[in-house]
């Protein structure tokens, strides 16, 4: 990762800038019948939509989606992560790359004072691959690979990145943990939104 030609910085939602592992695995058994806290990991891996369907007839009529996003509209952020953000923003510009619904997000940027942070939200209603939404990105901002950040928690999200030739920062405090961050090869993983900042200022 250059900084001299870093332009753009790319978040992932849950699980970086909001932690709610928790609440998405409670929803999550009552959404997929006995799933253990394993498989429910081992789906972030990948693609979130595709993984979910493999569950085949252990799935429930329980309306995870609604529930598990509707949920976000009153979350309040950490007080330090809010005030990182707004100074990254005054440098780079800020998106957010996420598999969750568009919608809930802004309602969750607006109620945190944080809609004119960020420059872009692109969620489920735009595509549900990120590697497209990270084509978007680059087209939208005439930018390259090398001018981009991703900060996500999951493997699967580093992997998209790279298809794209786009680095990222991964945090340990989100879905995954070190051990599985490693595998994806981040440019560095971290624990805190402070060892962010310091990295990238």
């Amino acid at each position: 990762m250059n900084k001299d030609k870093l332009k753009i910085i790319v978040f992932d939602f849950d699980g970086v800038i909001e932690e709610n592992y928790e609440l998405h695995y409670q929803l999550s058994k009552i959404k997929i019948k006995n799933i253990t806290r394993e498989e429910h990991k081992k789906q972030f891996e990948g693609n979130i939509h595709l993984a979910r369907a493999k569950f085949g007839k252990r799935n429930t009529n329980f309306n995870f989606i609604l529930y598990f996003n509707k949920i976000k509209e009153y979350l309040t952020i950490d007080d330090t992560k809010k005030e990182i953000l707004v100074e990254l923003s005054k440098k780079y510009k800020l998106g957010i790359v996420t598999s969750g619904f568009e919608k809930y997000i802004f309602k969750y940027l607006k109620n945190n004072n944080l809609i004119n942070t960020f420059d872009f939200t692109y969620g489920f209603e735009t595509n549900k691959y990120k590697t497209i939404k990270f084509d978007l990105i680059m087209t939208k901002y005439n930018c390259k690979p090398s001018e981009i950040i991703f900060v996500t928690d999951t493997l699967g999200d580093i992997l998209d990145a790279k298809k794209k030739n786009i680095e990222s920062i991964a945090v340990n405090f989100g879905y995954h943990k070190t051990s599985c961050l490693k595998k994806g090869k981040p440019h560095k993983i971290i624990s805190s939104f402070k060892e962010l900042y310091n990295l990238l200022e």
